[in-house]
């Protein structure tokens, strides 16, 4: 029996709902918190919004609350899931532009780089499936050089 890969839509429509996450900072710490991806404007299906919430714990012990958005936008042709910045300073610019396609030992694959100043964001998304998914960012630069770490786990209804 052979598994047949997932297309950008179907991954885009299987993110819609509650999810949990665990984000590992590197020397910084580890976020952990709640994500939901909704669709915010019923006008537009092809957008979700994607906001996450929680806790950052420092090595050194202080805890800090926190938060991000973003919206996560269907491409239909090429095939693929663009997310743009929702914070007041890049608010509607791009993020990253991902199209799945890449097998990796880990899942599927899709990758794309942001710059950022002179440093630069390398994002993977690995979709496991519909109940699973990570990314892993590796910023590089002058002024920053670790790495992000993040696992999704859908949350069960209750």
């Amino acid at each position: 029996m052979t598994s047949t890969k997932p297309t950008a839509a179907e991954i885009f429509a299987a993110l819609a709902g509650n999810w949990s996450l665990e984000r590992d900072l590197g020397e910084v710490g580890r976020f952990v918190g709640d994500v939901s991806f909704h669709v915010a404007e019923p006008d537009k299906p092809n957008l979700l919004r994607y906001r996450e919430e929680g806790f950052l714990t420092r090595r050194d012990g202080q805890r800090f609350d926190g938060y991000r958005e973003y919206d996560f936008v269907l491409h239909e042709n090429p095939a693929a899931i663009e997310l743009l910045f929702r914070d007041p300073l890049s608010f509607g610019n791009r993020y990253v532009m991902l199209q799945f396609g890449e097998d990796a030992h880990e899942g599927l694959c899709a990758r794309d780089i942001h710059p950022c100043g002179e440093d630069f964001y390398h994002h993977c998304m690995i979709w496991q499936d519909e109940d699973h998914f990570e990314t892993k960012i590796k910023i590089t630069g002058p002024k920053k050089d670790h790495l992000l770490h993040s696992i999704y786990r859908r949350k069960q209804a209750v």
